[in-house]
């Protein structure tokens, strides 16, 4: 079975954001959190799929200009007119007034990741933000989001969403009250063991390949169970080193991922392979989600999801593993 394709809610921008807020939570306390509201799942959802293809549109635009240079000429042609990878979603956060997003932290981390000598993939800030750049645009900086009257966090390690907009449980899970997961109002996966058995319904793995002495790709392969779905999600990120430190560096890429759910019993439930995607990038990603109420979803160790990748006359597969 094939993958929808993930960004078909297309809706018209000012349409779609009439109903979005930025607001403040606190309790009688001194801590407040700010965080985007959307109105219900579905607003979230559009939201995102608006911010994807927005970036889609914004590569598009940039190589039906310059797409047929060469490729030292079209990296070289992006920092001279100063193209910008994540202007559209830069122009989301200054529109509604964001005053920290993950995105933003991320890009920092990356930043610093990059500026380095050798390149760790172990140090990879995709290990602590594993996530779209458009989902990070919808996070505050921990990871917060206000989904009709739930908060929905999500990290690392997996999501918390708090019911009936229990500000006291919110709060005390911002400050890292680990006692606050077992309060009625939450639904949580962070309390799941996904560094044992065979089953998990949250991980991620990256995996790196240099194919030459100055030149490298991270290939990234997750699967994570939402409250209302299950993704998994195959990207490959290009990089190249220059002098002392190491640069993301636009290439023709392919991707694609192909998911065998398990269900909450470690059964096969669905079968699903989301076609290729190839664009001339520094990093491209494809999804495939299957929708259904937490705890529905896992995936099984060495045998659910698997990142099919092509680039520089090389084609090769990896599979989820821990």
């Amino acid at each position: 079975m094939s993958c929808s394709k993930e960004n078909s809610t297309n809706q018209n921008k000012s349409i779609n954001d009439n109903s979005i807020k930025l607001i403040t939570l606190n309790d009688s306390g001194k801590t407040s959190i700010t965080l985007l509201e959307f109105s219900n799942i579905e607003h979230y959802e559009s939201t995102l799929a608006n911010l994807e293809s927005q970036l889609e549109q914004h590569q598009d635009d940039f190589l039906s200009t310059w797409g047929t240079l060469s490729e030292d000429a079209i990296n070289e042609k992006e920092e001279e007119i100063g193209f910008v990878e994540h202007q559209p979603l830069i122009d989301f956060e200054i529109a509604y007034n964001i005053p920290t997003t993950l995105r933003q932290l991320f890009v920092i981390a990356e930043q610093q990741w990059l500026n380095q000598e050798e390149l760790i993939i172990e140090n990879s800030p995709k290990i602590i933000y594993p996530f779209g750049a458009a989902e990070l645009t919808l996070l505050n900086s921990d990871g917060m989001v206000k989904i009709g009257n739930d908060v929905l966090q999500l990290t690392k390690n997996g999501f918390v969403q708090i019911s009936n907009l229990d500000i006291t449980t919110i709060i005390r899970i911002k400050n890292g009250d680990m006692t606050a997961l077992d309060e009625p109002t939450v639904t949580t996966n962070l309390l799941e063991d996904g560094s044992k058995g065979t089953c998990t319904s949250w991980k991620a793995k990256d995996y790196e390949h240099y194919y030459s002495s100055n030149r490298k790709v991270v290939k990234h392969v997750h699967f994570h169970s939402y409250p209302l779905k299950g993704i998994g999600s195959s990207e490959i990120t290009s990089y190249k080193k220059q002098g002392n430190k190491w640069k993301k560096y636009r290439m023709n890429l392919g991707v694609a991922v192909q998911i065998d759910f398990r269900n909450n019993d470690c059964v096969n439930s669905i079968m699903k392979f989301s076609g290729w995607k190839y664009k001339n990038a520094k990093s491209i990603e494809k999804n495939c989600t299957e929708w259904g109420n937490f705890p529905q979803f896992k995936a099984e160790k060495d045998l659910s999801v698997f990142g099919h990748y092509n680039y520089s006359g090389n084609s090769n597969i990896n599979v989820l593993t821990w």
